[in-house]
């Protein structure tokens, strides 16, 4: 097992999206018009409009590698509103266009990143705990060769507006 002392360079945007990623359930009357939906092959292109300047984020953390799995590892701070947690991004180097990110501490979580498929979670905090679906539109993981891994996904708290995310991560060895 080896492990890194890393600077993470963080950019995160994030745009609310009008439908909704809880397809599978029965929406009627006003709901239908305030939340439709989420068709990705119908909706995709209109919805997703341009993206804000993102929000950028420079933090220490530790690359960790071992022969089967890669796991970047960080506490959250007060800037990101989950002060008290630690979040680990991780893959197997078998399959690292699946890609899952782990958060313990105050918030936690499990979410799963794999391009085109959606995947559902819970969501902890000291206030109440949520369903949480998340599509992956895609996974650019090339963080083992350069150091980079770009997600690019759909997100939604159950019963609130969804949010379309970009997430790019940059890791630079700490001198």
């Amino acid at each position: 097992m080896t492990k890194r002392e890393v600077m993470i360079h963080m950019l995160v945007s994030r745009l609310e999206l009008g439908a909704s990623l809880f397809d599978d359930e029965e929406v009627t009357g006003e709901e239908e018009e305030e939340r439709p939906a989420f068709d990705p092959s119908a909706m995709l292109g209109e919805m997703l409009g341009e993206m804000p300047e993102p929000d950028e984020m420079l933090m220490e953390g530790r690359l960790v590698t071992n022969e089967r799995r890669v796991e970047l590892i960080y506490e959250e701070s007060e800037l990101t509103g989950m002060e008290g947690s630690v979040t680990a991004i991780g893959f197997q180097r078998s399959c690292p266009e699946l890609v899952s990110m782990m958060r313990t501490g105050q918030v936690r979580t499990a979410l799963t990143f794999e391009e085109g498929k959606r995947h559902y979670c819970l969501y902890n905090t000291p206030y109440s705990d949520f369903e949480v679906c998340v599509r992956a539109l895609k996974v650019d993981n090339r963080l083992l060769r350069d150091g980079e891994l770009a997600l690019d996904y759909l997100i939604e708290i159950h019963g609130a507006r969804a949010e379309h995310c970009r997430m790019t991560i940059s890791v630079k060895d700490r001198v």
